[in-house]
């Protein structure tokens, strides 16, 4: 029996104190988690003070997205000791959300960076500049010809975007400095992506060649044919390896006469 002396909510009330809906009292209550402390002679339900630190509670554990099973489990049975044990799992469930938001911002991050340069791109002219060194990860495919059957390059690129996970906004291949003055422009190193992390390896600093290519990959060898003949011509040496990367793909574009991939070969000046 209700006593007359004791400060009651209805519904609606005790609802409003929390900034929540109904529903979601009568939810709570239907599934056994948070129920009224009584209900009147005309059938309403009735909440009391001694229950606000209650639900606050519980709204507390909910705002960190601990499940409603494990609250029912917990409330079943309250302790300092089990509500540690909560909280430790919640904490490791929020670190590994933290950890995927931030490789979702570095994904995004990322396009951000090449859908900018791509509006600032120079088609089929060499240019030469310095780059810091940066950190990039290499498949662990090698020595991938670019003539083999879709089903094997299909499996290749799969692999590595198993390894690379969301951070692989953009992705290239590394033409060895060997193939690559030996003229083989369909053989390259490995594939490789622009990213920090465990297993990454630092990409070297210094002066790049570097030069965007538009259109189907299977021109490519124009571009390096050109690309070599005109790093000669400004008396360099090359000194590295190609890194192709795929900047406008079919991510961007329908049309692969649009794709652009930008080169990079490490350069010197001749003595």
């Amino acid at each position: 029996m209700k006593n007359n002396h004791i400060k009651t909510f209805s519904t609606g009330e005790f609802a409003d104190l929390f900034g929540v809906k109904k529903d979601t009292l009568l939810y709570y209550n239907k599934i056994n988690l948070f129920n009224p402390a009584g209900i009147h002679s005309n059938g309403y339900r009735y909440y009391t003070l001694p229950q606000l630190d209650t639900f606050s509670a519980i709204q507390s554990l909910r705002s960190v997205n601990v499940p409603i099973k494990e609250l029912k489990s917990y409330f079943d049975s309250p302790s300092s000791t089990r509500l540690n044990e909560l909280a430790s799992r919640q904490v490791e469930n929020i670190e590994m959300e933290i950890n995927k938001l931030k490789e979702n911002q570095l994904f995004l991050s990322r396009l951000m960076e090449i859908t900018n340069e791509l509006q600032t791109v120079v088609i089929g002219e060499l240019i030469l500049k310095e780059l810091p060194a940066e950190s990039v990860l290499y498949s662990t495919s090698k020595n991938i010809d670019w003539d083999a059957s879709v089903e094997a390059l299909s499996h290749i690129y799969d692999e590595f975007l198993i390894e690379v996970g969301v951070n692989g906004a953009s992705f290239g291949s590394v033409l060895n400095k060997n193939n690559l003055l030996n003229e083989n422009y369909l053989q390259a190193d490995c594939l490789f992506c622009r990213m920090e992390g465990p297993g990454t390896i630092k990409k070297p600093a210094g002066l790049y060649a570097i030069y965007y290519y538009q259109g189907s990959y299977d021109n490519i060898k124009n571009a390096y044919s050109y690309l070599l003949k005109e790093i000669s011509s400004q008396k360099l040496i090359i000194a590295g390896d190609a890194y192709e990367e795929y900047l406008l793909h079919s991510l961007v574009s329908k049309h692969e006469e649009e794709y652009i991939t930008k080169i990079s070969i490490k350069v010197i000046p001749q003595e």
